[in-house]
């Protein structure tokens, strides 16, 4: 069951997306839990059966819903509440894909989203209209976005919770433990190891699902001989048999990389930001989540080849030297903080040289972790400046260094009058930004005789601000639909077959609400975009706080 935010979001995404009815059963899922089919018709009101069963086929086909077989109750249905809040970034999935592969790559990733997951025949039969031509331009696509992961393999494991098929290795490694003539009562020990094997199998499971996408002519010539298909380099192509749906983690690690190159801009320059983004480039292929502390090490050579033009080095770095000229090795120890290394200047930097490589001839390394975590940092600092000003958030970035602190030892380091900093400070508290510690002198916990220690949980801070920005989010989505509803008459007109796409021949009322709808649709995408970044840099991007001690 989800988080009440996150209920209100996720039901606003599948209401816009796909319906009241689809949304209704949706909310019975993420409130009540896992439930068969039979008591979820009974306990979603204002549903039929059949409109329940209707609504379960669509959430199944677009990956909202995993089923799987109970021993109790038999069919249950849990729905994966992380993929209804991933469908706020289609748009940005879309756009990464445009930029490195073209306008036909982005247009058959478009087609996949609408439709969750479709077989390779389905997205050609409904994109090129039989036009020859038009078939080998979508077929091509198609095998490059499947061949650089941007789409993946869907098989019927893929329907089951990770959880459950984690629970089912689990036992069906007790079992081949007990069978083996082991003990039945196992040890901790024998637990992580159970633990890690199933583990282990389910990584296996998805290197074989992966497998299945590209398959060796030969097998394809003895299933369909007749047919043509688009080859690869070695001699694979797309496996018409299997269905396909978006790799939502690989485009992520683009989403991560395009924030990190964002970050080295705003601290450095565009010449430092370049050489960033190349050294990313240069380890893109083997990005495949976001669950790496640190990219693949690089080269001088690969960082290199991947910049446009050495000419993008110029002026980005000054000297008193009127001839210098800055090389990649120069920007590389700035982004490695070579000239600093204190703690400080280390978990600062953006590169981490492997050991005894050092910032120069040796190989690079982008540190995703450390990267993350500042930028957490500056999301919870920003909104802290936002709500309470300058003041909290020099509170707070001195709590967070100097770690607990009683009111008096944080007035004279802050140099903040005490009558300011303890108002301050309850608001801060009751925004559950900081957090307070009571250390008692006596066993009678007497409040005279108590120490109060203010500190920030970076954890539990992190956790309300991601719900705060849930429920904006989920603000914003209900504001846009209603927005849309009140302009419906006027849109309903426009899309008019009469009309054919001519808005002039539209009123002089229905043209200005159609602009000014236009223009607010386009600020409530706006923010929302910015809002969505945040949640992804809280959510789902490494850096979370280290647990104290």
């Amino acid at each position: 069951m989800a988080e009440k935010q996150t209920v209100r979001l996720c039901y606003h995404i599948i209401n816009a997306h796909f319906g009241p009815v689809t949304a209704q059963v949706a909310s019975t899922l993420l409130i009540r839990g896992r439930l068969p089919l039979p008591q979820l018709a009974r306990l979603t009101p204002g549903v039929s059966p059949r409109e329940v069963r209707l609504a379960l086929l669509v959430l199944v086909q677009h990956n909202i819903v995993w089923h799987s077989e109970d021993e109790i109750d038999g069919e249950v249905y849990e729905i994966n509440w992380e993929e209804p809040v991933s469908r706020l970034r289609f748009g940005r999935y879309i756009m990464v894909v445009r930029d490195k592969l073209g306008d036909t790559a982005a247009e058959v990733l478009s087609f996949v989203l609408d439709n969750g997951k479709l077989k390779v025949g389905q997205v050609i039969e409904s994109l090129a209209f039989e036009d020859p031509k038009q078939v080998k331009k979508y077929r091509f696509a198609f095998h490059t976005l499947v061949d650089q992961k941007y789409l993946k393999p869907c098989t019927a494991k893929s329907h089951i919770s990770p959880r459950d098929r984690l629970i089912q290795h689990e036992a069906q490694c007790k079992r081949e433990r007990t069978n083996e003539g082991g003990n039945s009562i196992l040890t901790p020990k024998e637990l992580v190891e159970i633990k890690m094997m199933a583990a282990k199998r389910i990584q296996q499971e998805e290197e074989e699902a992966d497998a299945l996408g590209m398959v060796h002519r030969s097998t394809l010539e003895e299933n369909r001989s007749t047919k043509k298909k688009n080859l690869t380099e070695d001699g694979r192509v797309v496996n018409e048999d299997v269905f396909f749906k978006v790799n939502y983690p690989k485009l992520n690690t683009c989403i991560r990389n395009e924030i990190i190159i964002e970050a080295a801009l705003h601290r450095y320059n565009a010449q430092t930001a370049e050489v960033l983004r190349a050294a990313l480039q240069a380890s893109e292929d083997r990005q495949l989540n976001l669950l790496d502390f640190r990219s693949e090490p690089v080269g001088q050579h690969d960082i290199s080849s991947k910049l446009s033009s050495t000419s993008v080095l110029l002026n980005g770095i000054r000297t008193s030297k009127k001839s210098y000229s800055p090389s990649v090795k120069d920007y590389v120890a700035l982004l490695c903080n070579d000239d600093n290394h204190t703690p400080v200047g280390v978990a600062s930097a953006f590169m981490a040289p492997l050991s005894g490589g050092g910032g120069g001839s040796g190989r690079v390394t982008v540190e995703f972790d450390r990267i993350g975590r500042r930028l957490k940092q500056r999301v919870y600092e920003s909104n802290v400046r936002e709500r309470f000003g300058d003041d909290g958030v020099k509170v707070i970035r001195i709590l967070i260094d100097k770690g607990k602190m009683d009111e008096k030892h944080l007035s004279k380091v802050a140099l903040i009058a005490p009558n300011v900093l303890r108002p301050l400070l309850t608001r801060l508290s009751a925004a559950s930004l900081v957090s307070l510690q009571e250390v008692p002198k006596s066993a009678d916990r007497n409040p005279s005789r108590t120490y109060y220690l203010w500190y920030v949980d970076l954890a539990k801070a992190y956790s309300n601000l991601l719900s705060a920005l849930y429920q904006t989010l989920a603000n914003i989505v209900a504001r846009t639909a209603e927005e849309e509803s009140q302009v419906r008459p006027s849109l309903d007109k426009r899309d008019r077959t009469d009309l054919n796409g001519q808005e002039h021949l539209l009123n002089r009322h229905d043209l200005a609400v159609l602009n000014e709808w236009e223009e607010k649709q386009e600020r409530l995408h706006v923010l929302a975009m910015r809002v969505e970044e945040n949640v992804f840099i809280l959510r789902d991007m490494l850096g979370d706080p280290e647990p104290e001690r």
